[in-house]
Parts: C-alpha cells; structure tokens; sequence
C-alpha cells in the first residue's frame, strides 16, 4: 500500500481490497489522515465495503434511529419514522442497518430508498451535534455518479494554521446547537425525510459540544458548526456569530487550499473521518437523476483502545444518558404529534 499526501487529503494506491491485514492498515490510516481517496483498478461491491469496515469498529448510526427500529422508541407518533428508515434500509437490508444508498430512486409507491434524495448538500457530517468518539464513512459510487461532485474539509489543517489568539478561543470554546437550519439546500420532497435527518443530527436544541475534537490517533481539529449553529457558551449570538464566521472565511479561502474535490466515476471508494471534516455535494440531484452512493458508518474500537462509543449527550453541562434522553425525545414527539394538524398522514396511508 502507497501513500500520496496532497495536503488536504491522501490517495492509497496499489492496495488489495480483499486482503484483511492490508484493509486494517487502511484503517489506521484513514483514522488519521481523515480524508482517504482510494485510487485502484481494483472494485468491491457493498458486502466488501461492509465487511472491511466492521474489522475497524462496531457499527455507527443515530441512537434515536436504532431506538425507532428497535422498538424501544414506539407507538403512532414515531410510525412515519419507522417506515422511512424501513424504506431506506431495502437496498441493503441483507448487510446492515447502519449502511444505506445516497440516491433518488423511489419504490414503486414513491418512496424514498436512499439518503438525500434530492438538491445539493451543505457543508456537515454525521451526526455533526452529537459528541462520540472517532467514526469513519466509506462512501462508494455505484452508479450515475459521472459529472457529480463531493467536496471534503480536514479541519486540523486549518487548526494547525490558526494564529495563537484564535487557536487558544478554539481551544475553550464549547458549542451550543440549535436547528436553524438544514444539510438540504431545500425542503426534500418527503417532510419525514428532513424529520429522520434532524433527529439524527440534533434531536433537540441546546446539545452541547466542545469545539475541539481528536481522532484515535491524536490528531487535534474541530467539530466545526457550520449549520445547526446556536451560540458558543458564554458568548453572545453576535459574537459567537462573528467569530464563527471569521473562522470559516479562513476555511473556505481557496488560497488556503483546505478543500479537497472528487470528480465522481462508478465504482470509486473514498473514506472520511466524522468528528473533525467537513462534506458537501455541489453537484444539484434533480428528480430523477440516476447517482446513486452507498455509504457505511463505522466506528475505530477494534483498531484503537479507548474508543468505544459514548452513550450519553451533554447539555447545560451535564451528561444525560441515552436512556434518559430518549425519554425526553418521547415526549416531546407524543406531544408534537397530538398538536399536529392533519395527523393522518398520507404517507403513514402508503
């Protein structure tokens, strides 16, 4: 296996996907490059990407969604939920729940089977308010994917560039999430769509993160809010504001040359870090496009001690439970559902 450092990513080359020692060496790599282009002849179909992953680490996805396909979130108010992530899990339903399409193709009662059906992306990644330990995304084209585009951000290049003045605010910030806004740069065409992303993302106001993250390899960047964005603890909105905002015109300078493009073909693999990168799609899926990804969400346990998932979220400064916190999320969706207009849901009906 070769290296090719560009700066703001790497390339593997001359690797062999199906080799398991060579594939956890990837790992460990990808846990500290964060953004890792794999460039081989070579292709792997989703039962691959899926089996190499789980020699890194346990499964990642939302604990609000596992709680909804568990049951352990139940009832009629959580019934539109269930059935999206049942939608969404067809594809591959014989690998994992926690691998899934990024695609506009629909069942045959037009239903969403895929992430993101639709629009461009904004700068985000996974579960971007939620603290937890390092977890990695392979992300593979399948097909359609000519023409399109993602771009990625390693934020510890920009921490290691920051002055002292603005490194040592990095280092005491802690930041608070609110929904103000959305991954989407428009409403997707199913509301429960943007609903399962928010739940996933930030399932309630004012949870709480330092702005400093580190991978399992000790590599220092930021978790950085680019959207969902509150307030910085102990600042005001105008000035949290502000000091956001000039640190994301350094992020985004292209003389800095933080941002790393894909040119998509079919059948290309490509790995990123979720606690400190960035990702966007430029590229506008329309209704009908053919692109179609899949991507699998990991964590690094088996490659690293210490990094076993956390289980709890942090608010006002306390740590609440999963448990705890699920029951909070309970109620708040009973109550949402009682007071929604029109409850009867056409999509519940199909």
């Amino acid at each position: 296996m070769k290296l090719i450092d560009h700066g703001n990513r790497v390339t593997v080359t001359d690797i062999d996907l199906y080799n398991d020692e060579e594939t956890q060496e990837l790992g460990r790599v990808v846990a500290h490059e964060c953004v890792v282009f794999v460039d081989t002849d070579q292709k792997v179909d989703e039962k691959r990407l899926h089996d190499l992953q789980l020699q890194w680490g346990d499964p990642s996805r939302s604990f609000i969604q596992n709680a909804v396909v568990d049951g352990r979130l139940a009832g009629r108010h959580w019934r539109d939920i269930y059935l999206y992530l049942g939608y969404i899990a067809k594809p591959v339903k014989d690998l994992s729940d926690t691998m899934s399409r990024v695609s506009f193709e629909r069942t045959e009662n037009n239903r969403p089977t895929g992430l993101f059906s639709t629009g461009k992306l904004i700068w985000h990644c996974d579960q971007q308010a939620m603290m937890q330990k390092q977890r990695i995304i392979g992300l593979m084209s399948l097909y359609g994917s000519k023409n399109t585009q993602t771009t990625f951000m390693r934020t510890s290049d920009v921490y290691e560039d920051l002055n002292h003045e603005d490194r040592s605010m990095v280092d005491e910030i802690t930041t608070v999430w609110e929904w103000g806004g959305r991954v989407y740069d428009r409403d997707p065409k199913d509301p429960v769509e943007l609903e399962s992303s928010r739940l996933a993302s930030l399932p309630l106001d004012g949870i709480e993160s330092p702005l400093v993250e580190y991978t399992a390899t000790g590599r220092k960047g930021m978790r950085f809010p680019n959207y969902m964005f509150g307030h910085f603890k102990g600042m005001s909105k105008e000035d949290s504001l502000k000091f956001r905002d000039h640190l994301w015109s350094k992020m985004i300078d292209p003389k800095n040359n933080y941002v790393a493009t894909k040119d998509w073909e079919d059948g290309q693999l490509i790995f990123m870090e979720q606690n400190i990168t960035l990702h966007a799609r430029p590229t506008d899926v329309k209704e009908g496009m053919k692109r179609t990804m899949v991507r699998n969400c990991t964590y690094v346990n088996k490659l690293f001690e210490g990094q076993d998932p956390i289980e709890y979220i942090l608010m006002d400064g306390k740590k609440i439970p999963y448990d705890e916190f699920l029951d909070i999320i309970d109620k708040k969706k009973l109550h949402d559902y009682n007071n929604k207009e029109n409850k009867a849901d056409i999509w519940l009906k199909t």
